[in-house]
């Protein structure tokens, strides 16, 4: 009986295979403007006893657009459906994060969005429109 408890309590955190993706893409845009070479990522915000699962990430074109695609093994397109975080981000840098002289690219997206990321709800069917108007007042 015990054995039968465990298998049912772990079907119940694994899923039959129920974890779902869907596709997203979107635009986004500083003051009106597509905001080319941003890095965007949506992560997963789970419950305490679920903590997500995997992120997505994408980098805008020239005219701000990005398609997500999972992070990790595999090459699948989209996101876990549900509520994420998103973060935005233009800061790169072209040498290790110990070389002091690294050269980095300056932050366009204004911190008022790094530190308060926005968020984002996938739905089941995924969505072309997630977009984010990012301001800089």
């Amino acid at each position: 009986m015990r054995h039968a408890f465990t298998a049912l309590v772990l079907l119940g955190v694994v899923g039959c295979g129920g974890t779902k993706y869907a596709p997203v893409s979107g635009r986004v845009t500083l003051d009106g403007q597509p905001l080319t070479d941003a890095v965007v990522i949506f992560q997963p915000i789970g419950d305490p006893r679920d903590p997500g699962g995997p992120g997505s990430a994408a980098k805008t074109n020239a005219n701000g657009e990005y398609t997500l695609k999972v992070v990790g093994p595999g090459d699948r397109a989209g996101a876990l459906v549900g509520k994420h975080q998103v973060r935005i981000s233009t800061r790169t840098s072209s040498a290790s994060p110990s070389d002091e002289s690294a050269n980095q690219t300056p932050e366009r997206v204004p911190a008022k969005y790094v530190r308060d990321p926005l968020t984002f709800e996938v739905p089941a069917e995924g969505t072309g429109t997630a977009h984010f108007d990012l301001t800089s007042e």
